[in-house]
Parts: C-alpha cells; structure tokens; sequence
C-alpha cells in the first residue's frame, strides 16, 4: 500500500471524556476559514445535525472538502485526503482554531468501516511531518 497517496476520510474530534471542548461555533469556524485560506466556501445545513460544510484551498493549491459540526460531539471530517495533506488542516485546526492543542482525537473511514473504534490522540505539539506520520501510521494499523 503506497500510504503518500492513499486518500480517505479523516474525523477530527472532542475527546469523548469533554465532547464540546472545543467550544465549536459553526459561524466562528466559517469566519475562521475565511481569515486563514485563500479561496473557501461554506454554508450551514439541517439534515440530521446542523453542520457546515466546507470547501477550502490553501495557498499551496490542496484542496479540503468536509463538514464541521457541534451537534453531540465536536467534529470535523476530511473527505478523500492523503496524510500529508490532511496533516496540513489539522495543524491549522490545532493551532489556529481551538482553545488548547491537546484536543484532537481522530479515527477514519477505513477505522470506522472495520468497527474500530478507538479514539486516536494527536499529538498536541507535533509540526505537519509528525502529524502526517501519526495518520499513515493509523491507516498501517486499520488496514493490517
């Protein structure tokens, strides 16, 4: 398996133990993207939950589709990303966002369709690299 290029979809989220710990206001999260990335578009939906979905790109040219939600649990999804990629985000997210770095659990789709549901923790002090290696080495353990 060639982890550079896999792609799925990421769940960042609250730990379980302090689900709204992120304090995720959807309006704030769309300003929040407005003042960090080049080109982005939003909006709010009711479906089961309210969320925003989202689609940003950054200065580098990567592309994010995804969703934020505050219904329950605090919760961001990346569609369809690499590590790499997705790492970029999620340092973003820590960093920028969120009140205190060491409030990221994430899991995938890969995780989720095998039943796993473990709570991974990202590392709160990790730059892109680490945090890409963190993701590929979840995708290594999911997928065997």
């Amino acid at each position: 398996m060639d982890l550079d290029n896999y792609q799925t979809t990421y769940l960042l989220y609250a730990p379980a133990k302090n689900p709204a710990s992120w304090n995720l206001d959807l309006a704030a999260f769309g300003a929040a993207l407005d003042a960090a990335f080049p080109e982005v578009r939003y909006e709010t939906r009711q479906g089961r939950q309210l969320r925003l979905s989202f689609w940003v790109v950054t200065q580098d040219g990567i592309e994010f589709t995804g969703f934020a939600s505050n219904e329950g649990r605090d919760t961001v999804l990346l569609a369809d990303t690499t590590a790499s990629e997705a790492a970029v985000f999620i340092a973003w997210l820590r960093d920028t966002f969120l009140p205190s770095p060491d409030l990221i659990r994430f899991s995938s789709e890969a995780a989720v369709e095998r039943g796993i549901e473990t709570d991974w923790r990202m590392p709160a002090a990790a730059d892109v690299a680490s945090i890409a290696e963190e993701l590929k080495h979840h995708i290594q353990v999911v997928e065997g």
